[in-house]
């Protein structure tokens, strides 16, 4: 008797050590979580600037005690985030709500938006949550999304054909890294519209395609053979010799315009006594800085001969 008395408190003092074990295990486990989740937000403050670092450290956590004020940060969240996002990941940012609470505010707004009869709703993916628009307005989007693609194409063709005009015959991988993304759709798109073919295959292992232009590319830009496109140093001169836009943009004014109370209205004889005086000496100084020297040094005679 005294036997079993024994092994029974042996068996119930391993159970409760077993126990004590997994406790411990548990929350080792939620304070290394813990650590990991402060490192974190510590590293994320370091590439943060000033002012968005006082904004951070601004948030106060009881303000989710209102369970207002804790349902339009929810909601902000959701719809702030590029992918579904979990009750956790909500809990990891708020800190005070907790999965059930999380879980509550979400049942909530879906009411909210179902009563409203909103453009979109709320969805449970890949066990998170996601503002997605309704189904019925899937056309509208595609339209609109279609336009932008038709777009970058655009853009995306350009630089493939400039890149084949000038470095053909290249394999698809070879424009990639030159272009630095996925070419295979635009390669597609131009075979299509027979402005590029494929030439050949290189003597690589695969032995992937090489692509080059083809007449119609020729006769699409007006050009006789490739011997016809303007050169690297061509195409460098002309870009060097253009109006940069921030010099543009910095140009000073040419005229002065009137600094009163109320602007007065010019009469047609000030408009005509305008058109038949000469430039100020402002407007003077400003356009002799883009005239050759020759025309500066010209004679009011010589231009009169001239013209």
């Amino acid at each position: 008797m005294f036997a079993v008395s024994r092994l029974s408190i042996m068996k119930m003092t391993a159970a409760q050590e077993r126990e004590k074990i997994a406790k411990l295990k548990t929350l080792r486990k939620e304070l290394d979580q813990e650590i990991q989740e402060q490192l974190e937000e510590k590293n994320a403050l370091e590439g943060l600037t000033g002012a968005q670092k006082f904004q951070i450290e601004s948030l106060r956590e009881e303000d989710l005690q209102d369970l207002a004020k804790a349902k339009l940060v929810v909601e902000a969240l959701i719809f702030a985030s590029s992918k579904p996002l979990t009750p956790a990941e909500i809990r990891k940012v708020t800190k005070v709500l907790t999965v059930s609470q999380i879980e509550k505010i979400v049942a909530e707004l879906k009411e909210d938006y179902q009563k409203t009869d909103r453009c979109f709703e709320l969805l449970e993916i890949a066990g998170g949550y996601e503002l997605s628009t309704k189904r019925e307005f899937a056309p509208w989007i595609l339209k609109i999304e279609l336009q932008r693609k038709a777009r970058q194409a655009t853009q995306s063709a350009l630089e493939t054909l400039a890149i084949l005009a000038y470095k053909q015959p290249l394999t698809r991988a070879e424009i990639e890294s030159l272009r630095g993304v996925d070419t295979s759709g635009v390669l597609s798109t131009l075979m299509e519209k027979n402005f590029i073919k494929i030439v050949g295959k290189k003597e690589v292992p695969g032995r992937p395609f090489m692509y080059g232009t083809t007449e119609k590319f020729l006769e699409h830009f007006g050009l006789k053979e490739l011997r016809d496109l303007p050169s690297i140093d061509e195409i460098r001169q002309m870009v060097d010799s253009s109006v940069k836009k921030e010099e543009l943009i910095g140009t000073k004014k040419i005229v002065d315009v009137p600094q009163g109370d109320t602007p007065q209205e010019a009469t047609p004889q000030d408009e005509t006594q305008q058109d038949e005086t000469t430039p100020t000496s402002e407007v003077s100084a400003d356009l002799s800085e883009d005239r050759p020297q020759a025309a500066e040094e010209a004679t009011p005679s010589e231009s009169e001969e001239k013209l």
